[in-house]
């Protein structure tokens, strides 16, 4: 019982980040640099950061407390390294929105993995 209650919360915890990445990667993007756009721009950046914080959470428990394997815990850090990090480096590109194409996808099937699988 136990062990599903833990599958349960790193799935939530995983939707949770990645809604929050899909809305900050929602935000990066503008067309006309307005006051409000950059505003808006800065704010997604927060959701970004705020869901990197939440995944790489995840992704610690699933490897280190639930004993699974690293290539869930890889895919879970996906999103992380690949929109946070290029968020973080080159704010003004929509690389890291573009890196969502692969990433939140990965990560959404390790956290749907996590769930159906409880482990050990």
């Amino acid at each position: 019982m136990r062990r599903m209650l833990r599958a349960v919360a790193v799935a939530a915890v995983v939707t949770v980040a990645l809604v929050l990445m899909v809305q900050g990667l929602g935000a990066q993007v503008y067309f006309e640099p307005t006051e409000e756009a950059v505003a808006e721009a800065r704010h997604g950046a927060a959701l970004i950061a705020w869901a990197c914080v939440l995944l790489s959470a995840a992704a610690a428990y699933a490897c280190l407390v639930m004993e699974r394997s690293p290539w869930l815990g890889a895919a879970l850090m996906a999103p992380v390294v690949l929109c946070g990090g290029l968020t973080a480096v080159m704010p003004e590109s929509l690389w890291g929105v573009l890196a969502a194409l692969v990433a939140v996808p990965a990560a959404a099937v390790a956290g749907l993995v996590i769930l159906l699988r409880p482990g050990r």
